[in-house]
């Protein structure tokens, strides 16, 4: 592996190719956010190149249920005996007992028939709820749940208020220098999702990272806010943080 991704003190990015996934680091133990649709061994591999165990890996948080996101759960829960916490709206979906979500159209045929028989279900140990605080880097005050439904019924995004940075899953992707909604081919409620999008100005961001595209390290809101100023569609009046 070329260098270490380090975005922020403790904080990595993965690229799985079919989507980002995020390590954070912290003495007390390893954190991982999403997965990748096979992105277990990356993984593991940037925890190694510093210096950390497997076994250290304490949580695998998921924010939603789509495959390019979790495919990888099972290989790093099987390696280090990690918890996975994920919304109980896509609970069902990971674990393997309810309909997983898949993209519009002839896309979604491809989904049902080569993507979704190889994944791999996993248990979920701990349901996110919205507005509670992960103990995660709670030297700096913790991680919050943010609901942001729309691109499934359960997608939660990941904020660290102290540093202002969001672990934005699908709520948003990145399109080079522009923060964009998710496209309405992989949305489960379109509307629903650009409200979301919407609502997310009403944090204050300075870093994003997407599941798709270069994270963003600074002036993120700025570019977040211009996007959905145009939209066609109100937000929904979510409380300021």
């Amino acid at each position: 592996m070329e260098g270490k991704p380090e975005l922020a003190p403790g904080i990595y990015r993965v690229d799985t190719s079919a989507s980002n996934a995020y390590l954070i680091v912290e003495a007390a133990g390893l954190t991982v956010i999403d997965t990748g649709l096979s992105g277990g061994k990356k993984i593991l591999a940037l925890i190694r190149s510093l210096g950390r165990r497997t076994e250290e890996i304490g949580r695998v948080v998921l924010t939603h249920q789509h495959p390019d996101h979790v495919g990888g759960a099972a290989d790093l829960v099987a390696a280090s005996g990690a918890e996975v916490w994920a919304h109980p709206l896509d609970t069902p979906a990971i674990e393997g007992v309810g309909k997983r979500d898949g993209p519009k159209g002839p896309l979604g045929l491809i989904f049902n028939t080569l993507i979704f028989p190889r994944l791999r279900p996993v248990k979920v140990a701990r349901p996110l709820a919205d507005g509670e605080t992960l103990p995660i880097l709670s030297g700096e005050g913790g991680v919050r749940v943010i609901a942001t439904p729309g691109h499934t019924l359960g997608h939660v995004s990941l904020y660290l208020p102290s540093r202002r940075l969001l672990f934005a899953g699908d709520a948003l992707r990145h399109a080079g220098e522009k923060i964009v909604p998710s496209p309405a081919l992989f949305n489960r409620d379109q509307t629903q999702a650009l409200r979301t999008f919407a609502d997310l100005t009403r944090l204050e961001i300075a870093a994003s990272l997407p599941g798709h595209g270069a994270p963003i390290m600074s002036g993120a809101g700025a570019r977040l806010a211009q996007t959905a100023g145009a939209l066609p569609v109100a937000s929904t009046g979510a409380e300021d943080t």
